[in-house]
């Protein structure tokens, strides 16, 4: 484990092959329902990335702002439930880095393919800023970026490989941080490749 004074931690290969397929079992299971979307920003300029959402509440982008909602932006039927199994393995991990109250209202499934990237932000959509993020790694390897309370601040880069949790919790929860692309052909947990990151959230 890797930890830092400001509550920030990485589990390095925290989750087996075995949970890692299963958690991919159910993250398949969850974009049957709710369909992978690419958000937009306000300028109408589409993000690097597709995702989807499970659970009460799921995170959306598009000119009216980044805000959370029950109903996916193309279907417009509610977004499925969390699956147990990221419900109770997001439990588990908050309690373990000493945050006991975590209430996992919504899962963010984003996947990333060569050359797709996230750039540097603050989660600050939630009203609850002082609940964990917790952040699964699945498929491909990939370089995380963790920066501090400014965006000029310096940052440090870590490879979060398939398995791997990133929990931010305590003064790195509200941290500028970027996702800067995947490590391709590092690992087959995906068929097609690319790397699955379940980021799971309480909103209130």
């Amino acid at each position: 484990m890797m930890t830092t004074n400001q509550g920030f931690f990485l589990l390095k290969s925290r989750l087996t092959k075995a949970v890692q397929q299963e958690i991919l079992a159910a993250a398949r299971s969850v974009v049957i329902q709710a369909p992978l979307f690419r958000p937009t920003m306000a300028n109408g300029q589409s993000f690097n990335y597709s995702m989807t959402n499970c659970g009460e509440l799921g995170w959306v982008a598009d000119r009216h702002g980044y805000r959370y909602q029950q109903v996916h932006p193309e279907t417009l039927s509610r977004f499925p439930a969390m699956p147990q199994v990221i419900r109770d393995l997001a439990i588990n991990l908050a309690k373990e880095t000493g945050n006991d109250n975590f209430d996992p209202e919504s899962c963010l499934i984003n996947l990333y393919r060569k050359g797709e990237k996230l750039g540097m932000h603050q989660d600050n959509t939630e009203k609850n800023l002082s609940a964990p993020i917790i952040s699964i790694s699945l498929g491909d390897s990939g370089v995380f970026v963790l920066g501090g309370f400014l965006r000029t601040d310096e940052t440090k880069h870590y490879i979060v490989q398939s398995g791997d949790i990133i929990v931010m919790s305590g003064e790195s929860r509200n941290f500028f941080h970027s996702f800067k692309g995947t490590v391709p052909n590092t690992s087959n947990l995906l068929k097609d490749g690319g790397r699955l990151n379940l980021t799971i959230r309480q909103v209130n």
